[in-house]
């Protein structure tokens, strides 16, 4: 019986010790990278529109209890002229979707974006902070990734925010076919001829190019190219001091434009352009060292989204 004992400890400390430095490889093993080339920054002139508010809508996480905890979800921007939603996480039926790819594929589906599947609906967590999803004015998507776009399938249909790059790499059968896009998820989107975000070039901050959504400097779009073609960052402006700037998977988390690191390895496996995708961490170091007060909201960072939102999960911050 002893000899039993020992042999499932010794088990147990080997999964142990293999599982931690599985984690370490695939998620807190980091490289460093060089400093972004200077850029001037084109400091905006902002506002404090009343009535605007942003809320945190988060439809899963992982590890909540610890500092790389993981979230999904959306961040909803409440304005006069009509409200926003920012990502929308992934669909309720995301096992149903993910069911038909083979069984490699389907596996690592199941074992990453699966693990921040919604454990309520879009649309009912939108209910709870007093948000008709009908009444939406858009939701613009920091990229189509399954687990960023599939919250489309649980809305009433809307605008969807794309540019031209990001609507002709969902529509790609290989980026398809390696589960990144689903191809039901497309049929939410605008048709690849008819882009719904375009870009001025016009400076902001520390991008040569931007998209005031709403003409009033509360929501401005930047490219975040990299990631995927159309990747974009989104700025929501409060109030002069109170601003954060949405990134989706451009960083996993704070950590990698704090420290100016590569993704881990779970997040580059999906870069669409390493190169590129690497420029982009440096930009957000150069960004966050001449913006410290701005909050940087990376799509699955849950810290991130902690120390912005007090409140928690469904709570809102308003400019006022």
């Amino acid at each position: 019986m002893l000899r039993v004992l020992k042999r499932i400890a010794l088990l147990l400390f080997v999964f142990v010790a293999v599982a931690a430095a599985a984690l370490y490889l695939l998620y807190f093993r980091r490289t460093a990278l060089p400093a972004a080339a200077p850029h001037a920054r084109v400091v905006p002139v902002i506002s404090t529109i009343p009535g605007t508010s942003a809320c945190w809508v988060e439809t899963a996480k992982t590890f909540s209890n610890f500092s790389f905890g993981s979230t999904a979800g959306s961040v909803l921007v409440r304005h006069p002229a009509g409200d926003l939603l920012i990502d929308t996480g992934s669909s309720s039926d995301y096992d149903q979707e993910i069911s038909g790819y083979p069984f490699a594929t389907w596996l690592k589906l199941k074992a990453l974006a699966g693990q921040l599947k919604p454990k309520v609906p879009l649309p009912d967590l939108l209910h709870q902070i007093g948000e008709d999803p009908a009444k939406l004015r858009w939701a613009i998507l920091s990229h189509t990734h399954l687990d960023h776009a599939g919250g489309l399938m649980d809305l009433p249909r809307l605008p969807v925010l794309l540019t031209r790059e990001e609507l002709q790499f969902a529509a790609d059968p290989s980026i398809q076919a390696k589960g990144y896009v689903m191809a039901v998820h497309t049929q939410k989107f605008p048709p690849v001829a008819a882009p719904t975000l375009r870009f001025d070039p016009i400076a902001y901050e520390t991008f040569d190019e931007s998209a005031d959504l709403y003409k009033d400097g509360s929501v401005v779009v930047v490219p975040l190219r990299g990631h995927t073609p159309g990747s974009v960052g989104i700025f929501v402006n409060l109030s002069p001091v109170r601003r954060l700037f949405y990134v989706g998977d451009a960083v996993d988390d704070e950590r990698g434009f704090e420290e100016r690191v590569a993704k881990s390895l779970i997040l580059r496996d999906s870069d669409n352009d390493s190169a590129l995708a690497n420029q982009i961490v440096g930009k957000l170091g150069e960004l966050h060292e001449k913006l410290p007060g701005l909050a940087i909201l990376p799509a699955h960072g849950r810290r991130a989204y902690k120390k912005f939102f007090p409140g928690g999960p469904l709570s809102c911050v308003a400019g006022q």
